[in-house]
């Protein structure tokens, strides 16, 4: 394969949808603008990639991933929803960070059984 096609393939995957690093979990964080002071810290996350996605700035990402609420993080395994994480009526996530690290180490886990 061709660099040129290698590099196709690669940002029609990354045009297509978030969530796809090949055989890795990715971690994507919405937010809005105007709910910023909620915004939730993925940074320290580990054996992941994260994403922080404006939703303003990317309205295609929130109807394809059906986001209703700020912020909402949602877990990809290879591409595919694994758990979501969703803000209360006080447009807060009432999780922890070491809830959503347990959840990455539970997918990390089973790929070993």
């Amino acid at each position: 394969m061709n660099v040129g096609r290698a590099l196709l393939i690669l940002v029609g995957l990354l045009f297509l949808g978030i969530g796809y690093c090949s055989g890795q979990i990715q971690v994507s964080h919405f937010n809005s603008e105007w709910n910023s002071e909620n915004d939730f810290d993925i940074s320290e996350l580990k054996e992941c990639e994260t994403e922080i996605i404006t939703i303003c700035e990317s309205p295609e990402l929130k109807e394809k991933h059906k986001i209703m609420s700020v912020p909402t993080i949602i877990i990809f395994d290879e591409g595919i929803e694994i758990k979501r994480f969703e803000a209360n009526i006080m447009m807060q996530l009432a999780c922890k960070l070491k809830e959503i690290q347990k959840e990455i180490d539970k997918i990390l886990l089973a790929k070993f059984e």
